[in-house]
């Protein structure tokens, strides 16, 4: 045993200097709009070579073209020269002979404006950079090519930037020198740094803090209430999985285009998930709408367990369950938190919900055009939200009829987190079906394929809705109505005395 021991602890240098060791540093220049934030790289490879490839993505989150944002490649010492390939996400960096290479990259907008469409380029100006983690740093190839996710170590220094300049990213606040240590994909690449003329305030959930980056002069919202308002999501949601969250959370919100007049009507808000937060980018004009923030608050919020810790094993495929439930709670969560009275409830789940899926020309649609065409087409995009919501909606009743008021989808889904929380699970229909039938003694797999997969209108007539609910089908769009007295109502449909035990375990 001793002789194995001391075999293993002789390894142990060895095997230490296999693993790659990154080390960032990112410099402030007085003019960042025409310099860019120059990126030093310092990297030691397993073995000494006269070329290294590094990976830098250049299609993001539905933006193309991102190489064309970097410029200015320097090498450490003479000798080193560069050939960046876009179709292979791929920079090819020649050096002499050696294990440590050491290079530097500028990242600055390919543009001096972007529209407001454009919410994931780069935004480097004098005044303020918005820069996504996988678009600022560069990694080496035989890291980000590992058949499984690799674990990564990088420290981050922060050079030369004034006092007053914010610092703030996924995983620091205020920081000039950081270490990560995690995941590549799903936590250093999900990330997102700031920094410039952004406002930081903190609010926290069971002693555990929660940033919110905010920046610009925004029309219609002011600080005071917009933490109002995000602290009533925050803690509805967290209530609602009985869940305190990450040791650090973040919400960014960033404006896109201003307009001081009414030259554009209407608001272009986008939110995206992120690790440990979200962010939300908006066009900012007299037009800013707080019920479609306070929305995005409560949808955005939501990933973190739907489509987060509750992953769907095949992406948009699975969009009907991980947008279109995730949509169906930040409504039903906003009802229970006090954002929405029954009332307003109901008209916000016909008007949103209800009407804008019967408006859609592609509403019978099968399920796997929606994976081929979901980011090619807004209406397909927005398919599987409404689809899956009303559907969510649909089985909600179900269980709450069945079961005598005592269970509901809540349960369900609580118990389908703590499914998918386990070592190398996620979220697959066969699951959620298996689940349901446990609920309600019945397989509806054949509602499911004819509702979810094919696409077909949901039929009304005869439907188990909880008494009270009604599903008015005289017109060719269907309209929710409810009856009787609003608080019991709306106790019966939040079940709030539902018992706690999963009904698999029973």
């Amino acid at each position: 045993m001793k002789r194995l021991l001391l075999f293993f602890c002789s390894l142990l240098p060895l095997l230490t200097a296999a693993q790659p060791r990154i080390g960032y540093q990112v410099h402030y220049a007085p003019h960042l709009g025409a310099e860019g934030l120059r990126v030093a790289v310092q990297l030691r490879t397993p073995k000494a070579t006269d070329s290294t490839y590094f990976h830098f993505a250049n299609n993001v989150w539905g933006e193309d073209n991102l190489l064309r944002c970097l410029s200015g490649f320097a090498g450490e010492k003479p000798g080193y020269r560069f050939r960046v390939v876009p179709d292979s996400n791929r920079i090819v960096v020649y050096h002499p002979r050696t294990r440590d290479v050491r290079f530097s990259y500028r990242v600055k907008q390919d543009a001096p404006e972007y529209t407001r469409d454009q919410v994931n380029r780069p935004r480097v100006t004098d005044t303020y950079f918005h820069v996504l983690g996988e678009s600022l740093f560069t990694v080496p190839e035989f890291l980000a090519g590992a058949p499984t996710e690799p674990e990564l170590t990088a420290t981050i220094r922060w050079v030369g930037f004034p006092k007053g300049f914010v610092l703030h990213n996924t995983f620091a606040s205020g920081a000039t020198e950081q270490t990560f240590r995690g995941k590549l994909w799903t936590e250093f690449y999900r990330s997102l740094y700031v920094g410039g003329d952004y406002r930081l305030h903190q609010l926290s959930y069971q002693n555990r803090p929660v940033y919110v980056v905010v920046r610009g002069q925004w029309q219609q919202y002011d600080d005071a209430r917009l933490l109002t308002t995000l602290q009533q999501a925050l803690t509805a949601q967290r209530d609602f999985w009985h869940d305190a969250g990450p040791a650090r959370y973040t919400v960014f919100m960033s404006p896109t285009v201003t307009y001081t007049d009414s030259t554009w009507r209407g608001q272009s808000m986008r939110g995206e998930g992120l690790y440990q937060g979200f962010k939300l980018q908006s066009t900012n004009n007299p037009f800013n709408s707080w019920d479609l923030l306070r929305y995005m608050f409560n949808h955005e919020m939501l990933h973190d367990w739907i489509g987060g810790q509750i992953r769907g094993a095949h992406q948009e495929l699975n969009s009907w369950f991980t947008e279109g439930f995730t949509d169906y709670y930040a409504y039903k969560n906003r009802l229970r938190s006090g954002d929405l009275t029954l009332d307003t409830w109901v008209k916000a789940f016909n008007e949103d919900i209800i009407q804008q899926l019967y408006k859609n020309p592609e509403r019978n649609q099968p399920n796997y055009l929606i994976k081929d065409n979901f980011w090619k087409s807004r209406a397909f995009g927005k398919l599987p939200y409404r689809r899956g919501a009303l559907f969510a909606f649909w089985i909600d009743n179900l269980i709450l009829k069945r079961s005598g008021y005592t269970r509901s989808l809540d349960d369900l889904m609580r118990e389908l987190r703590q499914a998918c929380l386990l070592p190398g699970q996620s979220f697959n229909d066969e699951r959620f079906l298996a689940l349901a039938q446990t609920y309600l003694h019945e397989d509806i797999s054949y509602e499911f394929q004819k509702y979810v997969l094919h696409g077909a209108d949901i039929s009304w007539a005869g439907a188990e809705l909880m008494e009270g609910f009604t599903m008015d089908t005289t017109q060719p769009i269907p309209v929710l109505k409810v009856a009787g007295p609003g608080p019991v109502l709306r106790e019966r449909y939040l079940n709030a005395k539902a018992p706690a035990r999963p009904v698999a375990q029973q």
